[in-house]
């Protein structure tokens, strides 16, 4: 796995998992990452099971999982949360996850008890006694319950599967340590468009989610797959891309 501290203060952390150059051929590449605050730890979309052993084995490196107290679901795929049973086992958390996905996550081990269900709207969540982050509706893109996480101390905007791309493995096998972050904004565009034509199915709710984010400071975006962008001039050229780009019933 490769790992890189996106962020580091004295008190806070945001530190990105993931490019595994040795999971099998059948397994989509998954971002992870790790928001520490003080003591408190929250795992941002901490993967499928077959990626448990080496995501809880880089993250504990950096954190005991004793302090890891809340998961963050960005939505119920498999890839996103299907490690969550065991995740469950080994960390006393509790699972934040749209309302609409609560029963279909209790496949994974969630039970109500443990579960902070969020509305619609999305909400500033308490992580910490001296801090909260934002959360941030992105229904239909491309789940109709996903959520976004917006760090207002790094700077970071978590997507979810906005602004993911599909790096073929040959790419990240060819380099001793593969690059995390959009170097080439234009070749970089091949990666992404299809997903988000064809996983996302109309501009709607694409405009709506544009102009809420583009109201907030953005350092960089990290999605849950491909690469990340890293300052203002790339975060905007991503939004720019994204606004011009006709999705689902709208692309053909």
């Amino acid at each position: 796995m490769t790992s890189e501290i996106l962020y580091e203060s004295p008190n806070h952390k945001f530190i990105y998992i993931g490019k595994d150059v040795d999971r099998p051929d059948y397994i989509i590449d998954t971002n992870q990452y790790l928001l520490i605050h003080d003591d408190v730890a929250t795992i941002i979309d901490p993967g499928g099971i077959e990626m448990f052993s080496s995501v809880s084995s880089a993250f504990a490196g950096e954190v005991r999982m004793s302090n890891v107290k809340f998961i963050f679901s960005s939505h119920q795929d498999p890839d996103v949360v299907s490690a969550l049973a065991l995740w469950l086992s080994i960390t006393d958390s509790k699972i934040i996850i749209d309302r609409i996905w609560s029963s279909f996550i209790s496949h994974y081990g969630a039970k109500p008890n443990n579960m902070i269900m969020v509305e619609d709207g999305g909400m500033k969540f308490n992580m910490a006694k001296d801090y909260a982050f934002d959360i941030i509706p992105a229904h239909y893109l491309h789940s109709p319950g996903q959520l976004n996480l917006y760090d207002p101390i790094s700077k970071i905007l978590f997507t979810g599967d906005i602004g993911a791309a599909l790096i073929p493995k040959e790419d990240l096998k060819s380099k001793r340590r593969p690059n995390v972050f959009v170097k080439d904004f234009d070749n970089h565009i091949k990666y992404m468009e299809f997903f988000h034509k064809r996983f996302m199915p109309s501009n709607e709710p694409k405009k709506i989610w544009i102009d809420r984010v583009s109201k907030l400071d953005v350092e960089m975006i990290v999605p849950q797959h491909g690469l990340i962008f890293k300052g203002k001039d790339m975060v905007n050229r991503f939004l720019n891309w994204f606004d011009s780009l006709n999705l689902g019933i709208y692309s053909k």
